[in-house]
């Protein structure tokens, strides 16, 4: 056995001795936690005492007191362990100006048995019940042997005789509040719970921050005094934060007697009079805030209560935190989709196909007309050789148009789009429907309307007005770095040339409407009447009529499916669609607790994909009825 076993063995027999009440005075001659914190900057430490220290024993129970703010959560938080050992202290000391001059443990003591927290604020696993809460407690807790882990069903009614004990201490009922969900709790019995699963812990040290907040009289009472005899029956020292006195004296071993009209009578010294090693104050530095003003007076920043400032910030967000995403998306389909459209039209070669035909077709008439059975083998070399010189002429620009044709086509109208909407449902439709249900979780909207104002109104409506403007926007700048890729693909395959290339493409997005009011206005050049009085010319000019048909729908679809406004109504439609499911999978539970808020989240980010794909399926139908 080595000599950390043998130490380990003797702590163990420390406590043992300890629960049985004997040798109280050597047990706790060994510190568990040494502690000492420095002041070493007066602007920003929160505290104005010189230095904070404090030893704590086996069944120790240190009272950390001081106004709120005075830094005792900071400090709590340090030795709990949240904040990290070397990056916590450099952090501390560059920020607060706190100085952790020395934070040394028992080196008996394992790491994750030291210590455990009371958060202050009310800290629960969502997904499990409370009794499920205080069995994961119970099952990670560092005494608990592997054996009795592996051999849970075994032990199920000793667990949960454990739960249901655990429980009662904090005042929890077994029947009624173990099968509930945290989402179920009041605050005090949320806080009762957090309190069980550090009871069920039987960590050697144990932080309490406010564990008395929410409860009432008699029930922190009953808590107070279940820690007491945790603290001296098992040996935990106890870190204790709280604004509470009577209560805090039951926690150190003062009697108090309870009355039914919630006062107490305490019979024991108070905590005041313990002595320094029990009490540590922290007096309070005194903030610029609250100092006299010597200068003109700052009004606090208001922005956010308009809608327009709501617009504003929901524009940048959506725009500049979008754009690095789709930039890139379409830079990878562009070069993908430029590569492989090149490559196929390089390999491409109609010339022996053609001289095979030219030949079996073309043979038969020049023996028709010179009457020779056996043509001339000049004539078939100069058919050949004119043949390929047409084809070496036609083939490249037919090759190079149709190229940009398709790049110009397959983008603008087809999947620019719609790789736009889906990667949109989920940086925008996600982020919004968690805001919305983060705030339906935490009674916000509520809060609005207690205050008369519109929910829909305050996030639907700026955050779609945003969305309409930044969609497009996006959709155009991916679609533009998509089509500007293929001018510098194409050419490294043999396709055209760059300037070419853009022409082409500009002559493919940004084709005349064929409308008469459009013709008319051609053929007049503009605002030339060409001979025809005012009214004349103005009534032709707005005829939205098609120029190959009279039918109100061929102009609807003349005009919707153009290049231009077949791209921005796809934007729109599809950005109007993601925003409305996002606004409805948020809204649709009045009553939604934070564990819903990842799957209203899901929900809205496959539901509005799934609707866009369909809407693209749509548009390409439209399409599909152009003349």
């Amino acid at each position: 056995m080595t000599e950390k076993d043998d130490q380990y063995s003797s702590l163990t027999e420390v406590e043992r001795l300890v629960e049985n009440g004997v040798a109280r005075t050597d047990v706790t001659s060994r510190p568990i936690l040494e502690f000492r914190a420095r002041n070493v900057n007066a602007n920003t430490c929160p505290f104005t005492n010189e230095t904070v220290s404090f030893t704590l024993h086996p069944s120790s129970c240190l009272h950390l007191s001081g106004q709120s703010g005075a830094g005792k959560t900071t400090i709590s938080n340090y030795i709990a362990g949240i904040l990290p050992p070397q990056r916590g202290k450099t952090m501390l000391r560059n920020t607060l100006g706190i100085d952790i001059e020395l934070c040394q443990w028992d080196d008996r003591i394992p790491e994750r048995e030291r210590v455990g927290m009371l958060f202050q604020q009310t800290t629960l696993l969502d997904s499990l019940t409370v009794a499920g809460n205080v069995c994961v407690a119970m099952e990670n807790c560092p005494t608990t042997s592997k054996d009795d882990v592996n051999n849970g069903a075994k032990n199920l009614q000793q667990t949960r005789a454990t739960i249901k004990r655990l429980l009662e201490t904090v005042g929890l009922d077994y029947n009624r509040d173990g099968h509930k969900r945290p989402s179920q709790l009041s605050g005090g019995m949320a806080r009762r719970a957090s309190l069980a699963l550090q009871l069920a812990q039987h960590k050697h040290v144990i932080v309490l921050d406010e564990p008395f907040a929410g409860l009432d009289f008699a029930t922190a009472v009953g808590v107070a005094k279940e820690l007491e005899r945790i603290r001296r029956e098992r040996g935990t020292a106890l870190l204790l934060i709280s604004h509470e006195p009577e209560i805090v004296d039951i926690v150190m071993g003062n009697a108090v007697d309870a009355k039914k009209d919630g006062n107490t009578t305490a019979t024991g010294k108070s905590s005041s009079a313990l002595g320094s090693d029990s009490v540590v104050t922290l007096q309070r530095r005194q903030t610029d805030d609250e100092k006299p003003a010597s200068h003109k007076l700052q009004h606090p920043s208001l922005f956010g209560k308009d809608a327009s400032h709501r617009f504003v910030t929901k524009l940048l967000d959506y725009f500049l935190y979008s754009l690095p995403l789709i930039l890139l998306t379409f830079l990878a389909a562009g070069l993908a989709i430029a590569m492989l459209s090149s490559d196929i039209l390089r390999r491409v070669d109609v010339t022996d196909t053609v001289l095979t035909v030219v030949q079996r077709e073309v043979k038969p008439l020049i023996q028709m007309f010179t009457g020779d059975e056996d043509v001339s083998p000049m004539y078939t070399m100069m058919i050949n050789m004119k043949v390929k010189g047409m084809l070496n002429t036609t083939i490249p620009p037919a090759k190079a148009k149709l190229y940009a044709m398709g790049m110009a086509k397959l983008f603008v109208l087809e999947i620019g789009p719609l790789i736009t909407a889906l990667l949109l449902s989920g940086r925008v439709g996600g982020s919004y429907a968690g805001e919305v249900a983060t705030m339906q979780s935490t009674a916000q909207n509520k809060l609005l309307l207690t205050l008369g104002v519109s929910p829909v109104a305050w996030t639907f409506v700026p955050s779609l007005f945003a969305s309409l403007i930044a969609s497009p926007l996006l959709t155009m700048a991916g679609t533009a770095l998509a089509l500007e890729i293929g001018s510098y693909v194409a050419p490294k395959y043999g396709i055209g040339d760059a300037q070419g290339y853009r022409r082409e493409v500009w002559d493919a997005i940004f084709v005349p409407l064929r409308l008469r009011g459009v013709t008319s206005w051609s053929e007049n050049e503009g605002w030339e009447h060409g001979g025809k009085s005012l009214l004349e010319y103005v009534y032709s000019s707005l005829d939205l009529r098609c120029t190959f048909s009279d039918a109100f729908a061929d102009a609807v679809i003349e005009i919707a499916t153009h290049p231009v406004f077949f791209h921005l109504i796809k934007s729109l439609t599809f950005i109007t669609i993601i925003m409305a499911v996002s606004e409805i999978s948020a809204r649709r539970k009045t009553e939604l607790t934070p564990r819903g808020v990842p799957k209203v989240i899901t929900t809205s980010v496959v539901a509005g994909s799934l609707i866009v794909i369909f809407a693209d399926w749509a548009f390409s139908q439209l399409l599909l009825m152009r003349h």
